[in-house]
């Protein structure tokens, strides 16, 4: 048995059609942004409004014979207005289209919003990914072999420094990239004040404590790798003396 359409979907459908925007619309029916998206998307929400529209344009009656109106305020040369959407239409796979063409309406806000989530996943992602267990912690990968008269072997080996090395650099660059986004959704926050519901001006308090503790807790940890780090290459100094 289908799942029944919820009775906000209607009023927020309607509010659509009336020209709202679907941050209004989750302001004023008091519902999560995503929700009212979701319901955009699913109850093709942009098909009945752009045939409403179509049926305004085609009663609209033309302009007089021999009237000159449009004469030197056409596109300028080789303008692609008319065949830009066509374009998408022919070169785009179907599944990028619908993705394309659902992004018209999108809240600049929201998908700034999206853009910061898959960051700090990505950065809480890659401390699974790329955990240095200790000084010991070394990789050895195979990486190429040569056949004929001589068989060869090419090994690589990452010792425990290197890996952290490169752990610390990969991370600063995403934690860089994600302190810019946080930046730019905090500035857009404010200039649409008035408009943005709740739940994006909490949004911004929320990621700001998350990247503090992730950096406090990242600060702790490469001290205290570092200075194990500095002990063992001391060791090893030492022992070749």
């Amino acid at each position: 048995m289908p799942k029944q359409r919820s009775p906000d979907s209607y009023k927020a459908e309607e509010m659509y059609k009336q020209g709202m925007k679907l941050v209004e619309i989750a302001s004023q029916l008091n519902l999560p942004e995503g929700t009212v998206r979701r319901w955009k998307h699913t109850y093709k929400w942009d098909t009945e409004r752009s045939d409403k529209k179509s049926e305004r344009s085609h009663k609209k009656p033309g302009a007089p014979k021999g009237n000159k109106n449009a004469v030197g305020h056409g596109a300028p040369k080789g303008n692609q207005n008319a065949v830009k959407h066509g374009l998408f239409s022919r070169y785009l796979p179907e599944d990028t289209r619908e993705i394309f063409f659902s992004l018209d309406s999108a809240d600049p806000l929201d998908l700034l919003w999206d853009q910061i989530k898959l960051a700090y996943t990505a950065i809480m992602r890659a401390q699974q990914i790329m955990h240095v267990r200790d000084k010991e912690d070394k990789t050895l990968e195979k990486v190429g072999d040569s056949k004929g008269k001589i068989v060869s072997e090419k090994w690589e080996v990452q010792q425990a420094w290197d890996k952290q090395a490169s752990f610390l650099q990969a991370q600063a660059k995403a934690q860089k990239e994600l302190a810019t986004m946080i930046k730019q959704y905090e500035e857009l926050l404010h200039k649409n004040w008035d408009l943005a519901t709740k739940e994006q001006k909490a949004r911004i308090r929320q990621i700001k404590a998350r990247t503090e503790q992730i950096q406090g807790a990242e600060q702790n940890q490469t001290e205290d790798k570092v200075r194990k780090l500095f002990e063992a290459i001391g060791g090893a100094l030492d022992e070749s003396e």
